[in-house]
């Protein structure tokens, strides 16, 4: 009996070393906090040379997931600011906005639980369509709904998920047109940056969201109800007085900042 648990033990152990050397080329968590330390200092295309270094000896669908829709957000972040700096056209920007919806999709094959990939397809999808200037479209409308809340039903606390629906609702005319709601659009709003100051207070990001504010702003001028003009006016102040006094702002602040001046320049 002895010499038979002994002998037990001794193959445990090598099953445990064998799952061990298996995982051993695995993702790192510490990684995924570079990369996220990277994101929020604006270092996209570092990003995408790190990702597509690891992607290359990683075999684990989860771990390719994760690592995909990481390199979507990335490429999504290099368009869109390319094109704020004029660096790319247009017609190139949606060009890599669509191959960074196809590694949206090869996450979502790989990992259909993840929430993520699903918001960064939507987002690629989105800004696709303000490009294009087809975003108010009901079947572009209804994708970009479908994406945001496929987020949210594997991630309810997904901050971006309400912020995307935020907008969508505060642009769309409402019914029998579209799915329009300004009382959501406020809902949303607020929501995302309920989320957004949790997250921010926990330390499980490390830099605010600006334009989360400035969308709440929007949301509220649009909706126009008892008070919202003077919320309205509060909120987008006070933002714009925390982007101003950034010393050293990111592409994507300075980016929020003109977004905020240009809102309030339409109020005055």
């Amino acid at each position: 009996m002895e010499r038979y648990r002994s002998l037990r033990q001794r193959l445990i152990v090598v099953a445990v070393l064998g799952f061990v050397a298996a995982r051993a080329p695995g993702l790192d968590a510490a990684l995924l906090d570079d990369l996220e330390r990277l994101h929020e200092a604006d270092r996209h295309e570092q990003i995408v040379r790190v990702i597509d270094q690891t992607l290359a000896r990683l075999t684990d669908p989860s771990d390719r997931a994760q690592l995909l829709w990481r390199k979507t957000r990335a490429e999504l972040t290099i368009a869109d600011q390319g094109r704020w700096r004029g660096d790319l056209t247009d017609s190139d920007t949606i060009s890599r906005l669509e191959a960074a919806a196809a590694h949206a999709d090869d996450a979502i094959e790989l990992a259909p639980d993840i929430a993520e990939p699903y918001f960064w397809k939507g987002a690629a999808i989105g800004l696709q369509g303000q490009i294009r200037g087809v975003l108010n479209s009901l079947f572009m409308a209804q994708s970009l709904r479908d994406y945001a809340e496929m987020t949210l039903e594997r991630d309810p606390g997904h901050a971006e998920a309400h912020y995307m629906l935020g907008q969508l609702y505060r642009e769309l005319p409402g019914w029998p047109i579209s799915f329009g709601d300004r009382d959501r659009a406020v809902r949303h709003a607020r929501l995302s940056i309920e989320l957004h100051e949790e997250a921010y207070q926990a330390g499980r990001i490390h830099v605010r969201y600006y334009d989360f504010y400035t969308q709440l702003a929007a949301s509220l001028w649009r909706r126009n109800s008892r008070g919202d003009r003077d919320e309205a006016r509060r909120v987008l102040s006070d933002n714009l007085e925390r982007l101003q006094a950034l010393s050293s702002p990111t592409t994507r602040q300075r980016m929020d900042l003109e977004l905020a001046r240009t809102l309030g320049a339409g109020w005055s």
